[in-house]
């Protein structure tokens, strides 16, 4: 094992020194990322000062729905690294990259609506763990031409990932393209390793940042499932190991919080028992939209021509539409229930630094809500009752704002046009979140006046019939 951690420094080393690519190194907390992040960081530490010349960024996913054990030592390892390397100045750092506010859990979820994640659609990974991935590595290539992904894919443990290596391997290097990112190089220095390797390296070599590896040896004690860094969608669910997020329900059984409640952490089992209901109304269509969002406007016009609308149908089955507005209103009261729940609990969020839900993904969720119709004054009730608090409902207000609610009932009962379809077009003008860019809010206008055009024509059609 001495050799073989020697030859891998040597051409690390090699590679590092040859041009002035930055390397980006996948951290998940697994033995595999955990390990060549603690190569790169001897090698980098044994170089004389002079040849340190370029960054080494190490980078760990955040998908603000990790199981918060393991979320928290992840982001204390982070930190470590970034002490240490003060210390011993190195030109590495650590750090936390989470998804953009219209690509989170809870806003797809809650929001839109997309049913909880199955392996058919499997809409997360993408959204919480490859896009801001692929966004970081992007910036850093607009900024170097070209950077080196490290990552700990092995052959013995990752056939496939080690095939799809090969297919765009460099000739005559070490460095293959990354199949999606122009500009982006990947380069596996522990891909020949075997487990046993991987093991004895951490095992008898001191962590530079001082992480005792404890909290790692206990979780593949457990016959743990390795965590890699996502890079494609292709890649397992992480949910099947206690390194994953705790919502997840591409997996059927949920080890990544069932594990640690094995071990004593029953505080967890709220949130293990809100998982294990998502997974359950995913596939109850009394739960979704008998339409899918595009289809909607086809049945509204089938119904008003007399025809029959059947709808997408996938071997023999009805494909269903999003979770229903109830159905989101469900979760969210579900949600902020566990956020504002007093007691042991609070106490381990604290510890812990949990936030379920943030107030941005709440405003954010409630403007999709206005979006696709929902009533304003029902969304209102709602954050009224969960105590959700009055910085959420003051945007369902922005109406009144400039115009007298007395002229403004005038004007819109002379016009027949409902108060509230102006209350939802005014709400979206005013929308200045991250769930979408300014120049396409004529296109948001438009899909709200569709919407409520479609639901007269709906309600005028039932009236008839």
């Amino acid at each position: 094992m001495r050799e073989k951690k020697q030859s891998a420094l040597e051409e690390m080393e090699e590679i590092y020194l040859q041009d002035d690519r930055p390397w980006i190194i996948g951290l998940s907390g697994g033995k595999d990322s955990t390990a060549i992040t603690q190569l790169a960081y001897e090698m980098l530490r044994d170089l004389p000062k002079h040849k340190r010349f370029k960054k080494i960024w190490v980078i760990s996913s955040d998908t603000l729905v990790d199981t918060p054990i393991a979320d928290k030592r992840r982001k204390d390892i982070c930190t470590m690294i970034n002490e240490q390397a003060e210390i011993d100045d190195l030109p590495i750092q650590a750090v936390i990259i989470r998804p953009q506010l219209g690509d989170s859990f809870w806003v797809n979820l809650i929001g839109r609506g997309y049913p909880s994640p199955n392996r058919w659609f499997r809409w997360c990974t993408d959204r919480l763990k490859i896009r801001p991935m692929n966004k970081f590595v992007t910036e850093k290539i607009k900024e170097s031409g070209e950077v080196i992904i490290l990552l700990g894919i092995r052959t013995a443990e990752s056939q496939n990932r080690d095939r799809t290596i090969q297919k765009y391997n460099i000739a005559g290097t070490k460095l293959s393209q990354h199949n999606d990112i122009k500009g982006g190089l990947i380069y596996a220095p522990i891909t020949d390793w075997a487990d046993g390797e991987v093991w004895d390296y951490l095992i008898n070599t001191p962590s530079p940042w001082g992480d005792d590896k404890e909290f790692l040896m206990k979780c593949y004690s457990k016959d743990e499932d390795d965590v890699q860094f996502i890079i494609d969608a292709k890649q397992d669910a992480s949910g099947a190991s206690r390194m994953g997020c705790w919502v997840c329900t591409v997996v059927p059984k949920d080890r990544s919080i069932m594990a640690y409640i094995e071990d004593g952490e029953t505080w967890l089992l709220p949130l293990k028992e809100l998982r294990d209901w998502l997974f359950v109304i995913r596939d109850d269509k009394q739960y979704r939209e008998k339409w899918r969002k595009d289809e909607k406007k086809h049945k509204v016009y089938a119904d008003i021509l007399g025809h029959e609308y059947e709808g997408l149908v996938r071997f023999g089955h009805k494909v269903y539409g999003p979770f229903t507005l109830d159905t989101r209103h469900e979760i969210f009261r579900r949600v902020i229930a566990l956020q504002t729940q007093s007691g042991n609990l609070k106490e381990k969020f604290e510890e812990f630094g949990v936030s379920l839900i943030s107030p941005e993904e709440v405003e954010a969720i409630i403007r999709l809500w206005i979006y696709e119709g929902d009533d304003i004054e029902e969304i209102h009730t709602l954050l009224t009752e969960c105590g959700a608090g009055e910085r959420y409902i003051e945007h369902l207000l922005k109406m009144e704002a400039g115009v007298h609610a007395e002229t403004f009932q005038t004007i819109c009962t002379s016009h027949e046009v409902p108060p509230d379809l102006i209350d939802k077009l005014l709400i979206i003008e005013d929308d200045l979140s991250g769930l979408s860019r300014r120049h396409g809010i004529y296109n948001r206008l438009e899909d709200v006046i569709e919407t409520e055009i479609l639901k007269e024509m709906k309600e005028s059609t039932e009236r008839i019939t």
